[in-house]
Formats: C-alpha cells, structure tokens, sequence
C-alpha cells in the first residue's frame, strides 16, 4: 500500500485556528485508542498537494518531533464559503484493531451492453468494510466489460481480498446496465397515445348506442 508522509508541528492550544490559517498553516488533530490527542499544525501547501490523490484508505506517515505516526485521514473540516480545508482529523489504529472504512471501486473495462444502447447506472462507488489495517487496499478492481443490457454487478460479484469484511449484503447492487432512457420514454408515450385511442372509440360507441335507443 502506497504511503503519504506528511510532516506535522505541535500546536499551541492557545493559538488560534483562524491565525494559523493566514500563517499558511492548517490546524489538525492525531487520535487513536491507544494515545492522547495531539494538537497539530500542517504546512497548507504540502496539504493541498496530498489532497488530491488521498483517500480513506490512504496510509499516512505523520512524522511529529522527530516520531512517526502510521494514521489515517478519518475528518476534513472544509470553509462553508470557499469550501477550504480549515481542520484535519488523523486516526491511528491500534495493533489488531479493525477500521470501518470505505474502499473505492474502480470498474475497467466497456460493458459490452453499452453497445446496445445500455446505460450504466452507479450505485456504490465506495464498498463500506471492516478491515485490519494490514489488510487495507487503496482500492477494489472489477472487470465490467462482459456486462449485458439488464446485468447486474453485485457485492458477491466483487473479487475482495482476503480479510476484508463487507458491510454490505452479498446480493446488494454496485452497478447495473439499465435499459436505455429513450427506449423507455418511447415506450411511454406509445402506452398514453394507445390510451387516448381506445377512449374516443368507447365513448362514440356509447353514444351511437343511445341514438339507436332513440
């Protein structure tokens, strides 16, 4: 698993977030079961460059006075106007202790339903598991390309790694190759003028029958 190493400074707790800020620097936390919290601060440079390519299940070396923290991001605090990032919150597993995380799922491949007009409709772009965190991928691949119009890809469908526990059921849907939307809407408006047919001839019907009576 590729590693992200970041170095941290102790925060004064007497500073404030909103100074640190126009210092460049951005406030955080490390936490975990088996330690304090401690306060820390982050160039906001070096934490703009990760912020792109990192994810839950990304390993971070935090490294604090000379000490290396093994932590993973579980918090981003973002500024309701610019939508910043003004807070981080680091979580440090302890030895043996599973993580509930999230763990992208990258589909390869073109469904071969495509090719009749399919659409494919996303439903879980991340699996929720429980996982050692030795056990951790950055991501879950799955080969998409022998899907058909009406396909569903499923949770037991998945290739997961050994010691990765989903949080979801076997039968759950990830994705499927629906019917297209045109087709359907087609289909639609065939039904509602079908309706309007038979209405009038009911009707006329109905009436030619009274003028008989008469």
């Amino acid at each position: 698993m590729h590693e992200i190493n970041l170095v941290a400074e102790p925060r004064n707790g007497e500073v404030k977030a909103k100074n640190l800020l126009i210092e460049g620097k951005i406030p955080g936390v490390i936490y975990g079961a088996e330690m304090e919290t401690i306060s820390i601060s982050l160039d906001k440079v070096e934490v703009l460059r990760i912020m792109k390519r990192v994810a839950e299940t990304s390993s971070i070396v935090l490294t604090l006075d000379g000490k290396e923290y093994h932590a993973f991001l579980k918090g981003v605090q973002r500024d309701k106007v610019n939508d910043s990032v003004i807070h981080l919150d680091f979580f440090v597993p302890s030895s043996g202790h599973k993580m509930e995380l999230r763990i992208p799922i990258r589909l390869v491949g073109t469904p071969m339903g495509l090719e009749k007009g399919g659409i494919v409709d996303h439903i879980v772009n991340e699996l929720p598991v429980s996982v050692l965190p030795k056990d951790i991928v950055e991501e879950i691949v799955v080969d998409v390309s022998s899907l058909d119009v009406g396909h569903v890809l499923r949770v037991k469908d998945l290739d997961i790694p050994e010691g990765i526990k989903p949080l979801l059921d076997d039968e759950d849907a990830i994705m499927l190759i629906a019917l297209p939307r045109v087709a359907k809407e087609v289909e639609e408006e065939e039904a509602e003028e079908l309706e309007e047919d038979v209405e009038p001839e009911v009707i006329n019907k109905g009436k030619k029958e009274e003028g008989e009576e008469e």
